[in-house]
């Protein structure tokens, strides 16, 4: 009975998706689109409920499963970002007669894959966590299956995915075959007990690196995500921007930094180049895109390099870590709101809206309208939003761990990121309406949940130290 009380919040979230399922098809339409959305907020909240107060700390099933500091971190964050990704989207879902059983089934069951992934202590747990977790969003890409976008966005996204998951478990039986086991801490002791990596290690580093930059879209391994991004549903991409991305990290800082720990001397420079080459690139093509989703899935690609700027700096101790966690929280909150500001204007298709037509949106939505430009301005890092203390906390680990170069880079990427994200915020209240002006939609609860997150972005921006004590107290299972 220990070991079930151990993932009381991942059973309650696959209850809640096996009841939201039933409940689609036993209420029927009308009913379903009102019950159905606070049915899936009501058990993402208990299962939040679950994981503060109910799940003890240790070692269960046998070691395959740890909860831990860290563990308890990830699934706060993932349950608040199903939980906004669920507010944001019923006017879409009925507006295009998207299933809303299915649509909420599947960010359950993607967030309980990811779940998954934060509390494993094993390469096996964390294999399943990941394809349980990327599963679901090939559906949701695809979900709005009258739309040929949709359709090639989930295909894009299934080969790629299908093709990063291949690389990731043959490097999982590489290092498997050198250390002979899976369990982290053991792989951790015996590549202490050996010293320098040698050529299978290498392999198997090289090999796992790369299944995991698909995974979090790091370049040159980001072909799949403006398609995908652009052709999925907006409230679907909304999701797909963050929590896989989240889930993706989670699983880095678990093999790079916790097995793969002792290795760092190997790893960590690659990764500081590698964040640098897709930082770099994400910004600058960003800067060359005139539809706004498209613009959004660029520059979540440069966010990657942020982020993994982070985990190159993995020497600098728990404020590394910390960094990591702290600007995954930032940077979901930021990106998902920013997405979800999109589902204001009603197109028709999955697209997002072009700079033309947020020409003067601000005089015709003007509460959307300040969120979005709330969002905008945390992205590119301007105080006092959490953006901006999100990227002071990675530049500070990454200066400690000797890494002046990347800092700089950083700090040029951010000024090249504030010219694409700040026109926006232009054309929005500078610029007027041109030609055909596309039909705005105002629900109430995609307002009242753009409003509470844009006030979050500047309230934690103000006032981070609580966040940030958090994010510290979770990296230091990370620590050896």
């Amino acid at each position: 009975m220990t070991d079930v009380a151990a993932v009381y919040p991942e059973i309650i979230v696959t209850i809640v998706a096996c009841l939201v399922l039933v409940g689609d098809t036993a209420l029927g339409r009308r009913r379903a689109t009102a019950a159905l959305p606070a049915i899936t907020v009501a058990g993402l909240a208990l299962a939040i409920v679950a994981t503060v107060t109910v799940v003890p700390l240790g070692h269960y099933f046998r070691g395959f499963v740890v909860v831990d500091a860290f563990t308890g971190f990830f699934r706060a964050v993932f349950l608040l970002l199903a939980i906004f990704a669920t507010l944001v989207s019923p006017e879409y879902l009925e507006r295009r007669r998207i299933p809303a059983g299915e649509y909420y089934a599947t960010i359950c069951f993607s967030t309980v894959g990811a779940m998954t992934i934060a509390l494993s202590s094993d390469l096996i747990t964390l294999f399943v966590g990941l394809e349980l977790m990327t599963i679901p969003i090939y559906v949701l890409a695809g979900i709005q299956r009258g739309d040929r976008y949709s359709n090639e966005a989930a295909l894009k996204y299934f080969l790629l995915g299908a093709f990063s998951s291949a690389l990731l478990l043959y490097g999982f039986a590489w290092l498997y075959g050198v250390t002979r086991a899976t369990d982290f801490a053991a792989i951790a002791s015996y590549l202490v007990a050996n010293g320098v990596a040698s050529g299978p290690t290498i392999v198997a580093l090289a090999l796992v690196t790369v299944g995991l930059g698909f995974k979090a879209a790091v370049v040159p391994f980001h072909q799949w995500t403006p398609d995908a991004y652009e052709g999925a549903p907006t409230p679907a991409t909304a999701f797909m921007s963050v929590g896989p991305k989240a889930a993706a990290f989670a699983a880095i800082l678990r093999v790079l930094v916790g097995a793969l720990g002792p290795l760092a001397v190997d790893w960590s420079i690659v990764i500081a180049v590698l964040a640098a080459v897709t930082m770099t690139a994400g910004n600058v093509v960003a800067l060359a895109q005139g539809n706004t989703k498209r613009m959004l899935a660029y520059s979540s690609i440069a966010h990657t390099g942020y982020i993994l700027a982070a985990v190159a700096a993995s020497r600098a101790g728990v404020s590394a870590g910390a960094a990591v966690l702290f600007y995954l929280f930032a940077y979901g909150l930021m990106n998902l709101g920013a997405f979800a500001c999109l589902l204001y204007v009603d197109l028709d298709g999955t697209r997002g809206a072009s700079l033309d037509e947020l020409n003067g949106f601000a005089r015709r939505e003007p509460l959307g309208a300040l969120a979005f430009a709330v969002f905008l301005v945390s992205l590119t890092g301007i105080p006092p939003t959490i953006g901006f203390i999100a990227k002071f906390y990675v530049i500070q680990p990454v200066l400690d761990a000797g890494l002046a170069w990347l800092a700089v880079v950083i700090a040029l990427n951010a000024v090249l990121a504030a010219f694409y994200y700040l026109r926006v915020v232009v054309r929005m209240y500078m610029y007027d309406p041109e030609g055909a002006v596309p039909r705005l939609v105002s629900p109430r609860l995609l307002s009242t949940s753009l409003g509470v997150a844009s006030a979050a972005v500047v309230i934690l921006g103000i006032v981070p130290n609580s966040l940030l004590e958090w994010a510290q107290r979770a990296a230091q299972p990370l620590v050896r």
